[in-house]
């Protein structure tokens, strides 16, 4: 990563970091992921129902089980801290579980809701080094507009920052996949991203 890469990774964190709980991981741009041991070695079954009931016991919601191309099973789930935001900042976490065990941290995609316009708002998926092309990003989406569908979301907006630009063909690819429109402005190394509910 440049120093250049790092300063501005830096700041944003300061930035979130004034909106929102510092003790988020969402903050942690330079995160290590490491693997920790399944409970029973090799039953993938087994660890994604054993971290299915605990998430849930915590007074999260699973809203997705799905298993990606190299055969990983995969958890996205909705947590909900109780303090009245729930309905409009909407927190989603991806665990990944593989036959090595279950890689933490969990990847991190953060939502905002506006009920009173009926919209919602991507205000990040982070995905990155090796965790891209794994599908997570995929499974992420499929979620986000479950959710549009059933909070009666009209649209969603977000951004691309310049932060992402050294991977923008990428993000492009993966928003337009999913049928939203992106406008770029390569000067400014900046993009917007709509998608229009057209099932309400």
């Amino acid at each position: 990563m440049s120093k250049d890469h790092e300063d501005k990774s830096a700041l944003i964190a300061d930035v979130l970091k004034s909106f929102f709980s510092k003790a988020d991981p969402i903050f942690d741009l330079k995160r290590r992921y490491r693997v920790v041991p399944l409970k029973k070695r090799g039953d993938t079954v087994y660890e994604a129902q054993s971290q299915v009931a605990q998430l849930e016991n915590e007074g999260h919601k699973v809203l997705l089980i799905a298993q990606n191309l190299l055969n990983e099973t995969v958890l996205v789930t909705r947590l909900f801290y109780g303090d009245g935001m729930d309905e409009e900042d909407i927190n989603l976490r991806v665990r990944v579980i593989n036959k090595k065990g279950v890689v933490v941290p969990d990847l991190i995609a953060y939502l905002i809701y506006d009920p009173q316009n009926r919209y919602m708002q991507i205000a990040d998926i982070r995905i990155e080094g090796d965790r891209v092309n794994r599908g997570y990003g995929s499974l992420v989406m499929q979620t986000i507009l479950k959710l549009a569908d059933e909070f009666g979301a009209k649209y969603i907006t977000g951004w691309i920052s310049r932060v992402d630009w050294d991977h923008i063909e990428r993000s492009e690819h993966f928003y337009r996949k999913f049928g939203f429109d992106v406008e770029l402005n390569h000067q400014i190394k900046q993009g917007t991203i709509k998608w229009v509910n057209k099932r309400i």
